[in-house]
């Protein structure tokens, strides 16, 4: 007789740039720390599951990166979104 494994995610690694990181930390913290900036609507999201990754994936950030502590870091993320903008040249994420 054999038995199933209980179901068990698995871990995922995901390798980001520097600026990509950087970029993304920036965005995640505006939408969930700052209560000034507009982030997606309720009817964006299907499930506050969603909501928990992303706040699972800036905590991931906030731990890994260091250039948010700097006092230039408004210097660095301008020059890291320098660097992205020509990778992207549609005004919304659908193109």
């Amino acid at each position: 007789m054999t038995s199933k494994k209980p179901f068990s995610p698995e871990d995922a690694d995901i390798h980001l740039s520097a600026d990509e990181a950087l970029v993304l930390f920036d965005l995640l913290s505006r939408w969930c720390e700052d209560g000034e900036t507009p982030t997606p609507g309720g009817d964006c999201f299907e499930s506050t599951a969603e909501c928990a990754a992303i706040h699972g994936l800036l905590a991931s950030l906030e731990r890994r990166l260091v250039t948010p502590m700097r006092g230039d870091y408004h210097e660095y993320l301008r020059e890291a979104r320098l660097r992205l903008a020509p990778a992207w040249d549609y005004p919304t994420l659908r193109g």
